[in-house]
Formats: C-alpha cells, sequence, structure tokens
C-alpha cells in the first residue's frame, strides 16, 4: 500500500473528472453510425439547404467537397468557430472546428482524422476507413461543445491522407513555423473493424516530445473510466497515418486504431468498405477512449502538465529504487500547496493502488509503495495536484517504476 496517506482501491471515483464522465455519457453511437451513413452515401446529407449524396471522398471529386461542406455546417451547428487551411496542387482543403479555451486559449489540444478515401472508383464508401474516424470527430465536436475547457481545442479533419499525409503535412508543418502551442494530438484512423470481438485496440507511440506520456494517459483512461478495451501499445507506432505528420515536427500524438497487425480490416480500400462490417459496440468503445483522453487533457491534464500554469514546471518527483525488489520510495517537491492524488498502474493500464492527501504545504514530500505483493513487470505513477490557488491549473506527472524480482 501507500504509506502516510489515505488509500483506497481501484477503481476510486476521486480518480475520475465528472466533465469528462458528463462527455461519455453523451456520447452516442447511433449518431456516430449516422454520421458514417451521411460520409459513405447511405444517407443523403444537407448542405446549402440542397439534399445531395457523398458518393466518394477521394480527392478532388464532387463527394471529397461535399464532404467538407457537411462537415462546416456541422462545426457551425455546433456553435465552433471554423477554419480551414487549403494546400497542394489539387486544391486540398483542411476543415478545423475550434473551441476556443477559458484560460489558456493560445495552447492547444487536438482530436484529428483523415476525411478523404480511396479507392479510386466512381463508389468508394471508405466506411472503416476513415469515415469511423472522421465521424467520431463529428460525434466529439457535438458533444465537446456544450462544454467550456481551459485550453482550446480543435477538432481536425484531414484532406489527402491517402496520398502521403499531405493535408496534416501541411498543417503541422504551418503550425510548427508559427510556433502553435499544441500540447496534445490524438489522432484516428480505422476504428470500427473487430472480426473476432475481443475489443483490442491500438495505441501507436513514439518518444517524441510527450508523446509515450500521452500514451500512457491513455492506457490509464481506460481503466479510470472503465471504457472496456483491451489496449495494444505499439512503440515505435507506425506512421502511416497522420499523427505521424505532427511527430515530423516534434509534437506530442498518438494514433488510437483498431488492431492492425492481427485483425486487419480484409475490406480495406475497397468498395466493399461499409457500415455493414462494423463491429458497434467496439467503434463506441474506441471513440470514447480518445473523448476521455482528448477531455482529460483539454481541462488541464495534458501531457505535458500544465503549459503555463504557475509553477508547473518547477514540479518534481523522483523514484527509489527504480528498479525495485519490493518497497518503493516515491519522493516530490511541492512548489505550492496543492491536494496531492498519487495512483499505481499495473502493465495491463489497470489502476491498482491510489491515495489522496489534501492540503499539502510546499516543500519535499515522500510516501511509501508496499510492492512486494505485486508481480513483476513496468508500472505507472501518476501524480495529481490541485493547487489551494484556485486560479492555478491542476499539474500532472507520469513516471514508470519497474518491479523486478
Amino acid at each position: 500500500m501507500l504509506g502516510a496517506m489515505t488509500f483506497c482501491k481501484a477503481p476510486c471515483i476521486v480518480a475520475q473528472n465528472p466533465q469528462v464522465i458528463d462527455i461519455l455519457n453523451d456520447v452516442r453511437i447511433d449518431s456516430m453510425a449516422f454520421f458514417v451513413q451521411q460520409l459513405t452515401g447511405e444517407q443523403a446529407v444537407n448542405v446549402n439547404g440542397q439534399a445531395d449524396t457523398i458518393f466518394s471522398r477521394y480527392m478532388g471529386t464532387p463527394g471529397n467537397e461535399l464532404a467538407f461542406q457537411f462537415a462546416k455546417k456541422k462545426f457551425m451547428d455546433y456553435g465552433l468557430a471554423v477554419d480551414s487551411l487549403a494546400f497542394g496542387a489539387f486544391s486540398g482543403k483542411n476543415l478545423l472546428g475550434i473551441l476556443v479555451g477559458t484560460q489558456f486559449p493560445e495552447q492547444i489540444v487536438m482530436l484529428g482524422a483523415h476525411y478523404d478515401n480511396l479507392p479510386v472508383s466512381a463508389t468508394a464508401p471508405g466506411a472503416d476507413d476513415n469515415a469511423s474516424g472522421s465521424a467520431a470527430v463529428l460525434e466529439a465536436a457535438r458533444v465537446f461543445s456544450g462544454h467550456t475547457f481551459p485550453y482550446t481545442v480543435i477538432f481536425a479533419l484531414w484532406d489527402e491522407e491517402e496520398q502521403g499525409l499531405i493535408g496534416s503535412k501541411a498543417y503541422a508543418a504551418y503550425a510548427a513555423s508559427n510556433d502553435l502551442k499544441i500540447l496534445a494530438y490524438i489522432n484516428v484512423d480505422m476504428l470500427g473493424w473487430d472480426s473476432n470481438d475481443d475489443h483490442v485496440a491500438d495505441i501507436h507511440v513514439r518518444p517524441i516530445a510527450q508523446s509515450i506520456q500521452l500514451a500512457n494517459k491513455a492506457v490509464m483512461v481506460d481503466s479510470l473510466y472503465e471504457i472496456g478495451l483491451g489496449l495494444h501499445v505499439v512503440n515505435p507506432g507506425f506512421t502511416a497515418s497522420d499523427h505521424a505528420s505532427f511527430w515530423n515536427e516534434g509534437y506530442t500524438a498518438i494514433a488510437i486504431a483498431e488492431e492492425y497487425d492481427n485483425d486487419f480490416n480484409p475490406f480495406w480500400h475497397t468498395s466493399a468498405d461499409s457500415l455493414g462490417q462494423f463491429n458497434l459496440p467496439f467503434y463506441e468503445k474506441v471513440a470514447k477512449l480518445a473523448f476521455a483522453t482528448l477531455g482529460e487533457c483539454a481541462l488541464g491534464s495534458t501531457a505535458t502538465g500544465s503549459g503555463e500554469a504557475p509553477a508547473a514546471g518547477s514540479f518534481m518527483a523522483t523514484i527509489h529504487p527504480n528498479p525495485a525488489p519490493g518497497t518503493v520510495r516515491l519522493e516530490y517537491s511541492l512548489p505550492f500547496s496543492a491536494t496531492v492524488s498519487i495512483s499505481i498502474f499495473d502493465p495491463a493500464g489497470k489502476m491498482v493502488e491510489t491515495s489522496t492527501n489534501p492540503d499539502q504545504p510546499p516543500g519535499n514530500h515522500s510516501t511509501i509503495w508496499e510492492a512486494a505483493n505485486f508481480p513483476a513487470g513496468i508500472y505507472l505513477c501518476r501524480w495529481q495536484l490541485t493547487p489551494a490557488n484556485p486560479n492555478a491549473a491542476p499539474v500532472e506527472l507520469i513516471k514508470p517504476v519497474i518491479l523486478s524480482r
């Protein structure tokens, strides 16, 4: 157990954020499925007062432009600010729905997916690749628009991913050249296929910026909010989708997707890629994982701490010994008075212990984790600080703990 602190076994409700719970409760699988039907031509869309059908979203086609206009209307209906970025020789266009932060509007967290598709044919539904991700972005925009967040949240739809991530590369390069403060980018690409019904999803990550911490956050979110996925963390993750554009510019990013290695969708890039092949309960869970991770980041629990929040960068923590055969000492130095929560997560991402100590004063503190009865492996220790100053943002730090035997 964690010594000298109030202890409770997981799951522990104090670790959950009520606003994230509200977001998850508002997610509707029938809403996402209907977005997929509209993006794949199974249902008509209404743009500029006229009904029309999206038969393909391949770059440069009328359906590609229609999908752009359809999504733009949805963002506007949800009250989001809308921006776009034109690029390339084929009139590619990225679409951004922007929910401006109330405290740190210049600092950004993002959820994105590509809306273009293959194959090159008159009818190309592209349901899994990638109406599934695009519909999830639209659903997130719908749900998040009913909330406020200290950080700016951007819902992004990329064009010309199938030609080599062209749209997201254009945006990431623009962001880097203009020094945009993107704290976390979450990519969703192919979310609907789960033929063996094992509900295993991939998280693709590489050790770039704070991407490992963001992946760890997603693993913990699955446990904290009881989403119910089995997670396969792939490191080094694949670079064949838009998150790689952000890695290439040094940004923190992960990709959340269906399992590619052991259960790949055989209808990928064919005209048979339809909603009929979706495992809808799995689709809902993967989308909720992305939304909850985005929500945790948008509420101030970002992968990089809390940006410009007072004294966030001066919080330090160490673990001794590490690797450890049994007893572990968790030491930390508080730059301000705060309530401190410490949680331990096992290698599967399940919270196995958590504790909270209210109103700790500035200075050095330590606690003991009696880990002798836990199996060997790589665990994660998370510190969560809620400052006593109500104007200060929360701070989070995650570090690995290796148990050896």
